[in-house]
């Protein structure tokens, strides 16, 4: 598996999902030139890509006042990605699917940050989202380990123990694409 992953401090928590498998051949960052990504998913069958991102893809880390302009992974990678089976974490990552037909796992809007919840009008404190976005992670890496990608959408919604908006949110937010 390759894994492209734009880390910063609110998505530091999506390394869980590929710490400690034996599967990872190769981790892409943000430190990576677009070269370097096109050859990484060339290389490999399937590919995790997660972070912050948009329905234009997944970004790049963030410039120092916070704005995301850079993107890691866009259409010029659909190509490469075509015959692969995907893993895409980041917000909106299942409308990029949808317009350029992958394959695989792909997340809709998570509430990640304080102002996420905010601008979305689900109530939540700092500690509920960092709380909640560990066990989210950690579930959703034992879904895909133990039940595969098709079943883990249906499967995660069972395992919101919690069922307050912001889980109910994040966890009705999977999709799998044929």
């Amino acid at each position: 598996m390759t894994v492209i992953h734009a880390t910063d401090p609110t998505t530091q928590v999506l390394s869980l999902l590929y710490q400690q498998r034996e599967d990872v051949r190769m981790l892409i960052t943000e430190r990576n030139t677009s070269s370097e990504v096109q050859r990484a998913i060339r290389s490999d069958d399937v590919v995790m890509m997660l972070g912050h991102g948009n329905e234009y893809g997944l970004f790049s880390k963030p410039e120092k006042n916070g704005e995301y302009r850079r993107f890691l992974i866009t259409d010029r990678h659909v190509q490469f990605l075509r015959d692969k089976l995907c893993i895409g974490i980041w917000c909106y990552a299942n409308k990029f699917a949808e317009k350029y037909r992958l394959h695989g796992l792909f997340s809709g809007m998570i509430i990640s940050e304080l102002q996420e919840a905010i601008d979305l009008g689900v109530p939540a404190t700092k500690e509920e989202i960092d709380r909640e976005m560990k066990k989210f992670t950690l579930r959703l890496k034992d879904c895909i380990e133990t039940y595969g990608l098709k079943q883990t959408p249906p499967r995660m919604k069972e395992l919101d123990d919690v069922q307050s908006a912001l889980t109910k949110f994040n966890y009705s937010n999977l999709y799998y694409y044929e």
